[in-house]
């Protein structure tokens, strides 16, 4: 309700601004159906939403707006009764915001208030340093990662002090990952049960960028909650909390020869982890990634293998001793740049091993029309990351037409 809340008020003060003229502002309306079918099973259909969007952008001399929403209906619950109550309550109709906020600038700093995405970090499609924003797994991990990234409402200020580019960040409300719904098609059995205790308060980041050495170079820190619960026994009862945060880390990207090399680097103090007891432990951690880009013609072939370090890990605990992830991926354009083509592999290595092996094309023949299909292919353990969805292959088409 609270985010219904503050949205309203944002909206309100944009279309209230004085004195508004056509040259002012952009309003891109759209509509799109999109299905997705699994490619086994007896029930096949696995959603069909249907969503009105609205891109609108306004241009003041002291102010600027910006949204980017729509509203969706998954028909799928009309049509099946595969999925529980709880996953018809918070998926056949909401709400999806990808950002709302105003902007304005003040002396040398840039100041913006409202519902934003904020990326920190070179990873494709991995997180290391990219702690701000929670993410919506209501569809697993099978989308570009900033399609489920969770925009929030916060304060955000940017400046340049010399060389550096400084960035302060001021989340005003925590808010967890948001794992699928219990009964829904990518459900975490793992996380269902258990109450979860999720804390009110204030998160804050800090990042500076600049170039030291002809690499791209930044520093961040992060003094927040964990976005996902650990699990503990309290009151004869197990539940999940979401304990302190507390993050520095570093990322960097430079030039070697045909190559662009990519690194990220996060310490995290003190990390909670829970136990096969439904304990508590406290860890410093720390994750790291490295990267390699090479464009081939029109094509970018992208590598990548990251891993975690638990210092004084113990199989005690209910994570693994390392969590090594490697990814190649291969994305171009044909026809004209009019069709976009992403394939892409993942293995996590984790709990017995498992992959995510993915076919992603868009084609645009017309400034109006966008159509899309996915493929996603996984398997491996079922304790595994990726294994635990090897029966949810499925294949994804959407079609949306601009106003």
């Amino acid at each position: 309700m609270w985010r219904i809340a503050a949205l309203s008020g944002l909206l309100i003060g944009a279309i209230t601004v004085p004195q508004v003229q056509a040259s002012d502002w952009y309003l891109e309306p759209r509509l799109s159906v999109a299905a997705s079918s699994r490619l086994h099973g007896s029930e096949t259909l696995t959603s069909q939403v249907n969503a009105a969007g609205l891109k609108f952008e306004y241009f003041g001399e002291a102010l600027t707006f910006n949204f980017d929403g729509e509203m969706q209906y998954d028909a799928v619950f009309d049509w099946t009764n595969q999925y529980s109550r709880k996953a018809r309550d918070e998926y056949a109709t909401r709400l999806w915001l990808d950002e709302a906020f105003l902007s304005w600038g003040w002396a040398d700093w840039f100041i913006y208030l409202g519902f934003q995405k904020v990326v920190w970090g070179e990873a494709d499609d991995l997180r290391v340093t990219d702690v701000v924003n929670p993410l919506d797994l209501k569809d697993f991990v099978l989308f570009d990662i900033d399609d489920y990234r969770i925009a929030q409402p916060m304060l955000r200020t940017e400046s340049t002090l010399g060389d550096w580019d400084v960035e302060l960040l001021w989340l005003f409300d925590f808010e967890p990952n948001q794992f699928a719904a219990s009964g829904s098609e990518f459900a975490m059995p793992a996380l269902e049960g258990g109450p979860l205790d999720e804390p009110h308060g204030s998160e804050f980041g800090f990042r500076l960028s600049t170039i030291l050495f002809d690499a791209d170079t930044s520093f961040y820190a992060f003094a927040g909650y964990q976005d996902d619960p650990v699990f503990i026994a309290e009151r004869q009862q197990v539940v999940g909390k979401y304990y302190d945060q507390r993050m520095l880390g570093n990322s960097l990207s430079f030039s070697l020869g045909d190559f662009v090399m990519r690194t990220e680097l996060a310490w995290f103090y003190q990390q909670s982890y829970g136990t096969a007891s439904f304990a508590r432990e406290k860890h410093n951690t720390t994750q790291g990634l490295l990267g390699i880009d090479y464009l081939y013609r029109d094509w970018l072939i992208t590598g990548q293998v990251s891993d975690r370090y638990i210092s004084g890990w113990s199989d005690e605990l209910a994570a693994p001793e390392s969590d090594e992830i490697y990814t190649l991926s291969a994305e171009g354009s044909l026809m004209a740049s009019k069709l976009t083509a992403r394939v892409a592999a993942s293995y996590a290595d984790a709990n017995g091993g498992g992959g995510l092996y993915q076919v992603k094309l868009a084609y645009i023949p017309t400034s109006t029309w966008k159509l899309q299909l996915n493929v996603d292919l996984l398997n491996g353990n079922e304790n595994n990351f990726f294994g635990q969805y090897k029966n949810n292959d499925r294949i994804w088409v959407s079609t949306t037409y601009y106003l």
